[in-house]
Formats: structure tokens, sequence, C-alpha cells
């Protein structure tokens, strides 16, 4: 979309012999935002539906999603979680190799977490929108020929579609399984 929404202003704007500055921002959040209960009940059915394994090949379930209000409240409660879950106590409290490997697991969990919700921070705790009024513009001038040809109507996405067929799943290919085999 951003190549297309390129060429396409080049071709408005390349024959004009007035140079002048023109911004063109390729972004979705006013015309067809996507909401973030939507793009966590999207991974919720995607990793219901084809759970992802543990090392040990045990299918890892999971719930709803619940939602922060900031990367540190969310990044405590992986803290905190794992710390249930692994039934740890604080380390002066325990000298056990079991307990310390313990430790390690939780820490990598915990931080693979954090690793995986930085992805997303920028789009789940930032309030702010962009103005796409120039696209919108820039799409006006064109004929409905060239509007299919360059393919970058904002309006057009398909979250569920993208999110399902193309983002999750390049997630598990290039994200997930090259963390989980460290």
């Amino acid at each position: 979309m951003v190549v297309n929404a390129t060429l396409a202003a080049i071709a408005k704007h390349g024959a004009v012999g007035n140079p002048e500055l023109n911004v063109y921002q390729i972004v979705s959040s006013i015309v067809n935002p996507l909401v973030i209960q939507d793009l966590t009940d999207m991974f919720y059915e995607h990793f219901s539906s084809l759970p992802w394994s543990d090392s040990n090949g045990r299918q890892i379930c999971i719930s709803k999603f619940r939602h922060f209000t900031s990367m540190e409240e969310f990044s405590s409660h992986l803290r905190e979680m794992a710390i249930r879950r692994f039934g740890l106590m604080p380390i002066a409290n325990s000298n056990s190799i079991t307990s310390q490997r313990m430790e390690t697991i939780c820490g990598k969990s915990v931080e693979l977490g954090v690793y995986l919700a930085k992805i997303y921070e920028a789009y789940t705790f930032y309030a702010g929108r962009f103005d796409c009024s120039n696209v919108l513009s820039l799409m006006d001038c064109m004929s409905e020929e060239e509007k299919r040809e360059f393919g970058f109507d904002l309006r057009s996405i398909s979250w569920k579609d993208y999110i399902k067929d193309i983002h999750i799943l390049g997630l598990r290919k290039n994200v997930m399984e090259d963390r989980a085999a460290k």
C-alpha cells in the first residue's frame, strides 16, 4: 500500500514544475481503525483453535486477554502470573537447584511475553490518531481503474483477514518459532 500510494503521489506531483512538500500518511486509525479488543479476540480465536506447544510438546492453553493501561502494568502482571504458575518463592528463601532452574524458566517466559508485547506497544498504548485526508484527496483525483490498480484504499483493509491469514502466521513462523528455539 505504501509503495502504491508513493507511485500515485509521484504521478500526481511529478509533472508539476512547482516543488512543494506533500505528506501522505498511510494510516487507518480514523477511516478503518483496528480496535484492540478485536485484535486480542482474533489472537484468542487463532491460538484456541491452533494451540502453540511448549518445549515438551504440550499444548499451551490460553484464556481471553485482559487489557492493561500501560506496558508497566502488563509486565508486572506477567511476572506475578509466572510466579504463581511456577509456585516460586523469593530467591532468598530457596537454594535448591530445581528452584533456581524454575526461576530461570520463569524469567525466560516473562522475557518472551514482554518481548512479544513490546512489538504491539505502539499500537496498544498509544492514543494518537493520524490524519489521512491527503491520501483520501489523492484517491479522489484518481479514476476508478487507477484506484483498483493501485489498491491503497485504507477503508478496504479487512483486518480480520489480514490478522488471521497473514500477521499471526508470520508471527508464529518468524518470531515465536525462532524465540522458542533459543
